[in-house]
């Protein structure tokens, strides 16, 4: 899997950022950016993603390390990925989309049609709703990772006061979502992975398109 690297930094929409007061220091956590961008990447790896992007405000040198001795004024860093998974093309059926290549227009178009009967607030059935929304998310999800330059999820941190700490911060994060999957509850994962998509939730054609403009580096 080819690492890539995103900067300067690429926040994602929607995500506070924390207050300058509020951020904070983690002095027992002495490793270098380095040792923790290491540490992020075989996380990741263990957590089988089908390809990331680390994004900071310190660059790679020629040797693939952070720069060292940046120090950013803004230490924020982010993730983004997609997970590796079963093909799941039931969308086409549920949307009755049966193009090679269809649109994010054709496919919001779509679920607006089906959503008008089944939306719960006009006496559809949730469950229904629920099972559409997926198909509309999972549609969309394929086109984007078509395009090579969108990803699923994203996972951000700027609460500490400098980058290599929150690069620890997403390390640990992951390893807690690692956890939730040995115990295999995948309701809960699910759940958890939800939390972390980097689609928003009521996305137009052009936002869908348009989410995580990424400009990446091998």
């Amino acid at each position: 899997m080819a690492i890539k690297e995103s900067f300067p930094l690429a926040w994602p929409d929607g995500w506070p950022r924390t207050p300058l007061d509020k951020r904070q220091t983690m002095k027992q956590w002495k490793k270098s950016a380095s040792y923790y961008h290491d540490a992020l990447e075989k996380e990741l790896g263990r957590m089988k993603v089908s390809g990331f992007v680390i994004s900071s405000n310190v660059p790679l040198n020629v040797r693939g390390m952070m720069t060292p001795n940046v120090d950013p004024v803004d230490p924020g860093v982010s993730v983004w990925f997609s997970r590796k998974g079963e093909k799941d093309f039931a969308w086409q059926d549920a949307l009755d989309i049966h193009e090679p290549a269809p649109t994010a227009a054709q496919i919001n178009d779509a679920f607006q049609q089906r959503a008008k009967i089944h939306h719960p607030d006009r006496g559809g059935d949730p469950q229904m709703w629920l099972a559409l929304t997926r198909h509309r998310d999972n549609a969309l999800r394929w086109i984007n990772r078509k395009t090579e330059q969108n990803f699923d999820f994203v996972i951000a941190c700027d609460a500490f006061e400098e980058v290599r700490h929150n690069l620890y911060a997403i390390v640990g994060t992951i390893q807690s979502i690692r956890k939730i999957e040995r115990c295999g509850t995948s309701a809960l994962l699910e759940r958890a992975f939800k939390g972390f998509s980097a689609l928003p939730e009521h996305a137009t054609d052009r936002e869908v398109m348009n989410v995580h403009p990424i400009k990446t580096t091998s």
